[in-house]
C-alpha cells in the first residue's frame, strides 16, 4: 500500500514536470519563430542595403523623402480611417506608405501578418479618384475583402470564375464607360495573364484616366522558389508597362530567404521599400 502511494507520488511529480517542460517548449517554438522572422527582416534589409548601394554607385544620390511629415490630405485621411474604416490610430509604417503612394510612388511593403496591409491601399482607394485594382491570389481571400468592404460602405466588386454573368456585365460597364459605383476590384492574377476582354476594358478605363491604383497582395507569389509560387504572378510586370503612370504597390506578409528582389517585377520604375520599423530605400527593378 505504501508502495503504491510513492508510485503515485512520483507519478504525479513525473507527469508535473512534463506538463512543465511543455510549456517550456511551447515558450521556446515562440522564440524560435520570432527569431525566424526577424531574421528574415535582416536578410531583406541587408539585401536591399545592398541593392540600394550598388543603384547609388552607378546614379547620382537621391535625398529620400520624409513620408511622415505634413500632407494635403492629411485631414481627409484622418477623417476616411476613424470614420469609414472604425481605426483610430495608425500602426507602423501605414500612413509613410499611404502618404507614398497618394504622392504617385511605387511601393514595395514587407510586413508582418496583423500590421494592417491592407490599408495600405484601401485607404489611398477610397481616396484618390476611380478605380484601384487589386490582384490576389486567393478567392477566400478576395470575398472576405470585398464582404469586408461592402459592410463598410465602399463599393467593392471581384471579377473571378464564380462571379455572376450580371455583376460581370456591371463591372465591364463600370471600367468602360464610368457607369455605377465602383471604387475597388479584385481579380486573380489569371484573369490579367489569361482574358484578353478584362485588359481590353482595363485599358479603356486608364486611357479615361479612372485608373488611379493597382496593388498586387501577396506578392511572394511571385518568387519561383517559394511554395506559394503562382505561375501567372511572373506576368503582372505587364500592368506597369501597359500603365507606366498609375501608382503600384506591391505587398508581402514576410520576405522569404529564396524571394530576391530581382523577381519581384511588378513595380519596374523606382520603387520605395518599407519593412516593419521605418526601413524605407530607393531601388531600382531591372
Amino acid at each position: 500500500m505504501e508502495d503504491e502511494e510513492n508510485i503515485e507520488d512520483e507519478l504525479l511529480l513525473v507527469e508535473s514536470q512534463l506538463n512543465g517542460l511543455q510549456d517550456k517548449i511551447k515558450t521556446l517554438l515562440d522564440q524560435q519563430e520570432e527569431l525566424y522572422e526577424r531574421q528574415a527582416q535582416l536578410k531583406a534589409l541587408l539585401e536591399i542595403s545592398k541593392t540600394s548601394r550598388d543603384t547609388s554607385n552607378s546614379a547620382p544620390s537621391v535625398a529620400l523623402e520624409d513620408w511622415s511629415g505634413k500632407f494635403s490630405w492629411d485631414s481627409q485621411a484622418d477623417d476616411t480611417r476613424f470614420n469609414v474604416f472604425g481605426i483610430s490610430s495608425y500602426r507602423s509604417n501605414q500612413r509613410e506608405i499611404i502618404n507614398s503612394i497618394m504622392s504617385g510612388k511605387d511601393v514595395l511593403v514587407i510586413m508582418a501578418a496583423g500590421g494592417g496591409k491592407s490599408l495600405c491601399y484601401q485607404l489611398p482607394a477610397v481616396l484618390r479618384d476611380g478605380i484601384t485594382l487589386v490582384v490576389s491570389p486567393l478567392l477566400s481571400l478576395i470575398q472576405d475583402q470585398v464582404m469586408g468592404l461592402a459592410a463598410l460602405g465602399i463599393p467593392a466588386h471581384m471579377l473571378t470564375s464564380t462571379t455572376n454573368k450580371e455583376i460581370e456585365k456591371f463591372i465591364y460597364k463600370a471600367l468602360e464607360k464610368g457607369e455605377g459605383e465602383l471604387k475597388i476590384l479584385y481579380v486573380t492574377p489569371e484573369k490579367i495573364s489569361k482574358s484578353k476582354r478584362f485588359m481590353s476594358k482595363l485599358e479603356k478605363c486608364h486611357h479615361a484616366g479612372r485608373l488611379s491604383l493597382v496593388a498586387i497582395d501577396e506578392a511572394h507569389c511571385c518568387s519561383q522558389w517559394g511554395h506559394d509560387f503562382r505561375p501567372d504572378y511572373k506576368n503582372l510586370g505587364i500592368l506597369k508597362i501597359q500603365f507606366p503612370s498609375v501608382p503600384m504597390i506591391a505587398l508581402t506578409v514576410s520576405y522569404a530567404s529564396e524571394l530576391k528582389l530581382e523577381d519581384v517585377k511588378v513595380c519596374e520604375a523606382e520603387t520605395f521599400v518599407f519593412c516593419r520599423q521605418l526601413q524605407q530605400v530607393k531601388c531600382k527593378w531591372i
